[in-house]
């Protein structure tokens, strides 16, 4: 790859996307404070669907428009877009940004479905939290929505990749965002008529997706030049970056049962992402540091 300046975020820019990640996070602890006391449990119940998709033929059309929540379609469509900006762009930046967005998003929403331990509508048990081993957490574990929080979070990424496009595709932008509500649609449609959340579990996943990725993609943005262009990389650690990226998509595309999709593993996965977060930040502060 020829040589290239890399993309560095202004100031006013990294403010400016912090914004909407402030704000989802807001709304995600509001709902999140509703559910743990209980004072949306009444509200939930009462939009649950009604809507009986068996008895209607409409099952199988509902779980078709609900794909775009599955890690197992979405996350590796995520990643090929990364290696196609990664590889435009000659930048590892949007790589990284991709595999650690994903990674957080499905890690801290793991951690909350282990916290919450809330019931499904379709066990008609109600909403409220109930106390399970933790092996035993997936059998609840509706709080907060992981198919919202997967599509919010590829949503996301595909809304920074169009607005930090080359400037002649730039202007699609707008377009591309207003397109990524149909999917976001579907997914919220689809797991209210067939029963998969409560409402409030759709949207804290939404506003999840969204905080998380972003709180990744601002963190990608700090590092340092040796850690993201192609040239200053070397060969060692992209070798280790191009095996852990063919594992996850294999895992997220075969693995319908894997390790990566049980609630009760995203403790190591919220772990070993704040080990990596905290290696790398220590790296930057080091040269900074020895620099003056």
């Amino acid at each position: 790859m020829a040589r290239k300046n890399i993309l560095r975020l202004s100031d006013d820019e990294r403010r400016l996307l912090a914004r909407p990640a402030f704000f989802a996070g807001l709304a995600f602890a509001i709902l999140l404070l509703l559910v743990l006391t209980g004072l949306i449990n009444s509200l939930d119940q009462s939009l649950v669907s009604q809507l009986h998709v068996k008895q209607l033929g409409l099952r199988d059309f509902f779980r078709a428009i609900e794909i775009p929540g599955q890690r197992r379609i979405v996350y590796p469509f995520a990643i090929m877009v990364g290696v196609l900006f990664t590889f435009r762009r000659k930048d590892l930046l949007p790589l990284i940004a991709t595999v650690s967005a994903l990674v957080f998003t499905n890690a801290v929403t793991g951690m909350f479905k282990i916290l919450t331990l809330r019931a499904f509508p379709r066990n008609e048990l109600g909403p409220e939290i109930r106390t399970l081993p933790i092996w035993d957490a997936d059998k609840l574990g509706a709080f907060p929505s992981g198919h919202g929080a997967n599509v919010a979070a590829v949503c996301t990424l595909l809304v920074l990749a169009a607005f930090s496009a080359r400037p002649r595709w730039r202007p699609f932008a707008p377009a591309i965002a207003g397109l990524t509500l149909i999917p976001i649609s579907a997914v919220f449609v689809s797991s209210w008529a067939l029963n998969f959340h409560w409402m409030s579990d759709l949207f804290a996943g939404l506003a999840l997706g969204i905080c998380t990725t972003i709180v990744a993609a601002l963190w990608a943005s700090h590092l340092p030049d040796h850690w993201r262009h192609p040239e200053l990389v070397g060969k060692r650690r992209s070798a280790g970056a191009l095996i852990v990226l063919g594992t996850m998509g294999v895992i997220f595309m075969f693995a319908g049962n894997s390790f990566l999709q049980e609630s009760y593993t995203s403790g190591v996965l919220v772990v070993g992402t704040l080990v990596v977060i905290a290696y790398l930040t220590s790296q930057s502060i080091t040269r900074r540091t020895s620099k003056k």
